[in-house]
């Protein structure tokens, strides 16, 4: 299954209020969705097992769930009717049936009409199963879902509230204490918890997926601290040093989202965000550099920070990035030398 060229759109930007040292007015917070997996007049879901056939491949039932590109109310009442069913496929081991439920979530979550509707109607409890599958195509397509569904500034607020329960994850990830307990474990996570779970994965497509939900995540303020709670910045930082520039340059747009917060923007420095950040700031990448000139502008309001750049390196670079023939890259530049009062040239 390939995913659409990417089109990215910039569906946010938060002015957060000044600082001690204020920032430079301006400091954005930006939100993406990308097209879904596939384009079609009518999808379908594929012949899916009997409830009650759970593990025997051989009993199919005949009926299709169709839903309508036309009509608006397709996806919500086949959720609003179906939602129990639906997650039995997705906890199911059939690996097609997880991919055709993760495919139509991320398919109908390009719509910005769906979006909310998937999320009050329980999508997150249909994702769940499907972020811990184990399967690459299930995990990337559930990313690409809960990234489109991020766009949107009330699922923003309610991915943060809502998620889903799940009978559990697999036996070897399983607590220690029920690994060899006849109770399945019941996994019980947030939204933004799914996602940080995702950007563990070893595949690039979910790593990037997964960074740019966390991005969107992260224009809302409130976020912010959720996110590095659950643990998110570790692993963002992690991708940033990605040999993959995709996937660095969305971690990286996480972390710019991150940094405009002043307990975020400490805990990126302390744990090693910067000298990632710095390399990508002199990636021939136009995309990579941008958001690397981003985010160090919105890292270098911290006196710690200042120090720490400029230890690296850093008034070189930024300097070197104000000459950029592109003029967001140059702009921010810009403003993270001002912030750390370097006269430009």
């Amino acid at each position: 299954l390939g995913v659409a060229p990417r089109s990215r759109a910039l569906a946010a930007r938060a002015l957060e209020a000044h600082r001690a040292p204020p920032r430079v007015p301006g400091a954005s917070d930006w939100a993406q969705s990308t097209p879904g997996p596939r384009e079609q007049p009518k999808r379908a879901l594929a012949s899916a097992l009997c409830p009650g056939d759970m593990g025997n491949k051989g009993a199919k039932q005949t009926d299709e769930w169709e839903i309508d590109e036309e009509d608006e109310n397709g996806i919500s009442e086949v959720m609003r009717t179906q939602l129990s069913r639906l997650i039995i496929y997705a906890e199911s081991s059939d690996v097609q049936l997880q991919r055709d439920v993760a495919e139509k979530l991320a398919n109908e979550a390009v719509k910005p009409a769906r979006q909310v509707q998937i999320v009050e109607l329980g999508g997150l409890e249909l994702l769940l199963p499907l972020t811990h599958s184990e399967d690459h195509d299930v995990q990337r397509l559930s990313a690409h879902a809960l990234a489109n569904l991020s766009v949107n500034a009330e699922n923003q607020i309610l991915m943060a509230d809502k998620g889903g329960e799940s009978r559990g994850p697999p036996a070897r990830e399983a607590p220690h204490c029920l690994q060899h307990s006849c109770v399945t474990p019941i996994l019980t996570l947030l939204g933004i918890e799914m996602l940080v779970h995702l950007l563990g994965s070893t595949n690039e497509a979910v790593q990037r997926q997964a960074s740019k939900a966390i991005a969107n995540m992260a224009v809302n303020r409130s976020n912010k601290e959720k996110i590095n709670e659950c643990g998110g910045l570790d692993p963002l930082i992690s991708l940033a040093g990605s040999k993959s520039d995709s996937v660095a340059v969305e971690a990286i747009a996480a972390l710019a989202n991150l940094a405009v917060n002043d307990l975020n923007e400490a805990e990126i420095a302390r744990l090693g965000g910067l000298a990632p950040i710095l390399d990508c700031a002199q990636s021939s990448n136009p995309d990579l550099s941008c958001q690397a000139a981003r985010a160090l502008r919105n890292l270098s309001c911290n006196q710690s920070n200042k120090e720490e750049i400029l230890k690296l390196d850093g008034a070189r670079i930024l300097q070197k990035m104000t000459t950029s023939k592109h003029q967001r890259t140059a702009k921010q530049a810009a403003r993270a030398l001002v912030n750390l009062n370097v006269t430009d040239g």
